[in-house]
């Protein structure tokens, strides 16, 4: 939740409204967004539970077991798509470390730091600069990062602080939107399915409805991190969907509320954010006479940008970590290492009875899992971070600070959620059909499966076709087209273009091998225990990366 409730649901809406042309079109298009990430997490959670199985002897007996692994979909899509080996690996791997942050959000932050600042600045003013904005966005994104490499239990703390604090504020902001609305006026009853102007066209629907389901992505963040869940296969399923319900009634009930604060009458009159809007009215204040409110949202909301990014940060270092273990990364097994936190440097290092113990001793020692310190991956950690400084630079000195996020925001959509949620769902929804089909000559996947969601395979085929059909009409260009910076095919072009990157860095590694007469063999060995209710849990894994010689390279060597 901490993930889910930040820039998106405060800025999208306006984005979301200029491109439906209609307040009740942009109100459904929020539900539609919702429903299709809640399909999507249903197949997540369904591959979440399953994989990757693992065969233990116990008791006297082979068991098949399931321990789930961090990583998210990049274990799914490897499960998969097993032929070419290395190919979904190296396709995932790119995207993610390209696109996988939040250089959007940043650039947000700066923006709300930069209106904390001098209230009255407006962007359309010219006063809103964007050095002092990438600067803003640089600052907070490289504290997120020492955050992470800094401490793990504090950090995890921080976060749940961050999520309630966040639920009860837009708890609070939809009813008071909501009740201020229909006792002052008739503001709430100008919801209309009218449309304003010249957009609600295909181009302009599909791109709000990526806009719309931007702030639903906080979805993925758990599945990061699954290895680090306590009981996944008992409580995760349930908390999963339990959140994002909450979130998927939430964000249309905050645009309710925002709709009878400053009801949408045509995109010239769109405010540049609804939130400091709505409360400029609550407060009655105008012009220079609001600049306290304006002050203080503004605050807020930076604060609130700040929880996003030091969440993301957290997990998406540790899917980075996850992507080096497969060995396809230059300095690999630097970027795959876990390393002790700094501030678990400066205390002392006990072991489960309390005695002192030696680091050299217990660093790599499985068998005494409880006596390691807390631990971060801080390479990993410096890779993700150096990947979000770079499109922060690159996009946000290049255009206007919030036709920058617009862009970023749209890429993380596309590629994150829609190319690579596509090839998951899609994939998913095979497997289901060939378990049905092929029977017993298929992969099973009925046999195997630990969890299926209600209605089953309905959730599966509805995320498919969507993202297929928002993946289609990308490329069909917005009717409003003075609104963007660049041209509408530059964010799809740029969305294939990093999968296609993942496809040469494939090539890429094949040649090597060849060239080197070697073959990568990655060995990962989890270590699993079974605990009291007879789940099995994945402690640790061990990661080794070998590089075997071919004949070719034997014959050479000799």
């Amino acid at each position: 939740m901490n993930r889910t409730i930040a820039s998106g649901i405060f800025t999208q809406p306006v984005n979301v409204l200029r491109g439906a042309g209609s307040s009740g079109v942009a109100l459904l298009l929020w539900v539609v967004a919702g429903l299709i990430i809640l399909c999507i997490v249903t197949g997540w959670i369904e591959l979440a539970l399953t994989i990757p199985l693992h065969y233990i002897f116990r008791n006297g007996n082979w068991m098949r077991i399931s321990a789930p692994r961090s990583g998210g979909d990049k274990n799914y899509l490897e499960y998969i798509f097993k032929r070419p080996r290395y190919l979904m690996k190296c396709v995932f791997g790119i995207a993610f470390i390209i696109f996988g942050n939040l250089a959007g959000n940043a650039l947000q932050f700066g923006i709300f730091m930069s209106v904390a600042i001098n209230p009255m600045c407006q962007e359309k003013d010219g006063c809103l600069k964007q050095g002092h904005v990438v600067g803003w966005g640089v600052s907070v994104l490289t504290f997120c990062a020492l955050i992470n490499i800094t401490t793990r239990k504090y950090a995890i703390g921080l976060n749940n602080f961050f999520a309630v604090v966040k639920v009860a504020f837009v708890v609070v902001l939809a009813f008071m939107g909501i009740i201020y609305g229909s006792t002052h006026g008739d503001t709430c009853r100008q919801i209309s399915w009218q449309n304003h102007g010249d957009s609600g066209k295909l181009g302009d629907i599909t791109m709000a409805l990526f806009f719309a389901m931007y702030p639903y992505t906080g979805y993925e963040q758990p599945f990061y991190v699954l290895a680090e869940v306590s009981q996944p296969q008992r409580s995760f399923a349930k908390s999963t969907l339990i959140a994002m319900i909450t979130a998927l009634v939430l964000f249309p009930l905050v645009n309710v509320s925002y709709l009878c604060m400053t009801p949408y009458v045509g995109n010239d009159a769109l405010p540049e954010n609804i939130v400091i809007s709505f409360f400029e009215r609550i407060s009655g204040g105008t012009g220079t006479e609001s600049t306290g409110s304006i002050r203080g949202v503004a605050l807020l909301l930076a604060f609130f940008i700040f929880g996003n990014l030091m969440a993301q940060t957290y997990t998406a270092a540790r899917v980075k970590q996850e992507i080096a273990k497969e060995g396809i990364l230059p300095w690999s097994l630097a970027f795959a290492t876990g390393n002790d936190t700094l501030l678990s440097r400066l205390g002392p290092w006990s072991g489960p009875a309390g005695d002192k113990l030696q680091p050299q001793r217990y660093q790599h020692a499985v068998s005494n899992l409880d006596a390691h310190r807390e631990q971060s991956p801080i390479a990993a950690t410096a890779l993700h971070w150096i990947f979000e400084i770079l499109l922060v630079l690159a996009v946000g000195l290049s255009v206007e600070p919030s036709k920058a996020y617009r862009l970023l925001t749209y890429l993380y959509t596309f590629v994150i959620v829609g190319v690579l949620g596509l090839f998951t769902v899609g994939g998913l929804l095979y497997l289901k059909i060939d378990s049905i089909i092929s029977g017993r000559r298929s992969r099973n996947w009925r046999e195997k499966t630990e969890w299926r969601p209600w209605l089953d395979p309905l959730p599966a085929f509805i995320a498919t076709a969507a993202l297929a059909f928002m993946l289609t009409t990308a490329f069909v260009p917005p009717s409003d087209r003075d609104q963007d910076a660049v041209p509408n095919w530059i964010g799809p072009t740029v969305g294939w273009a990093s999968i296609g990157l993942g496809v040469l860095w494939y090539l890429g590694l094949l040649f090597v091998q060849w060239a080197g007469r070697w073959k990568l063999e990655t060995k990962r060995l989890p270590v699993v225990e079974i605990d009291e209710d007879g789940q099995a849990i994945q402690r640790a894994e061990l990661v080794e990366h070998n590089h075997i010689p071919t004949e070719g390279g034997l014959r050479r060597r000799r």
